[in-house]
């Protein structure tokens, strides 16, 4: 299992050189993206007893201004949504929107294929909504609260002007509903999710 390991390194690390010669053309200047975002939100406490997860559908956009070939200031926002039709409480609907900003790094630069990670900090916003069910009326809760996220992706070029974000899979760590835990003495849990996005990028000028 180790040679395994170190065979598929080996050609990992030798195909670098290769990589890096397969221009898709010049360092774009500034970047804009728009697609798909799939999330899987970790349920706090509050929100208990029910599933442990949730699966969210929904957009993400983005933007970055590339510094240097490498670096670049990024700028990723998304929302994703999801229904509860058949609970045994009634039904209710969720939305997620995430508002983030951070360094964007491209270790090989911008070639045909760009891997990059980054680390973006900001606000994440948590809309909870129950209509009328039985005896209770509708219901309603929000919260905005610190949000953070690490990860990274690879962009395939498809000319000088656009790009298709192959994927882009992120750590997202968001700290919904933390007053209303407190408010009923259940542990305000922050909620560590999975996200991934997909999409086109379209780039202008160049450095």
């Amino acid at each position: 299992m180790k040679k395994l390991f170190a065979v598929l390194a080996l050609l990992a690390v030798s195909s670098i050189p290769a990589l890096a010669q397969e221009r898709g053309g010049e360092t774009p200047l500034f970047e804009v993206n728009a697609g798909y975002t799939y999330m899987r939100w970790e349920v706090p406490p509050v929100l208990q007893p029910g599933p442990n997860y949730y699966n969210y559908n929904g957009f993400n956009a983005g933007a970055a201004y590339n510094i240097t070939n490498w670096l670049a200031a990024a700028l990723d926002t998304s929302g994703v949504y999801n229904s509860q039709p058949n609970t045994g409480s009634g039904p209710f609907s969720t939305d997620i929107y995430s508002y983030l900003a951070g360094p964007r790094v491209y270790p090989l630069g911008h070639h045909r294929l760009s891997p990059y990670v980054h680390a973006l900090f900001g606000v994440a916003t948590f809309h909870f909504h129950a209509p009328p069910f039985g005896e209770s009326g509708a219901f309603s809760q929000s919260s905005t609260n610190f949000a953070f996220d690490f990860g990274g992706g690879v962009d395939w070029s498809l000319g000088r002007h656009f790009a298709w974000r192959v994927g882009q899979v992120d750590y997202e760590r968001t700290q919904a509903l933390h007053t209303l835990a407190v408010e009923n003495s259940v542990p305000a849990n922050n909620q560590n999710n999975f996200k991934f996005s997909t999409g086109l990028v379209i780039r202008f000028g160049s450095k």
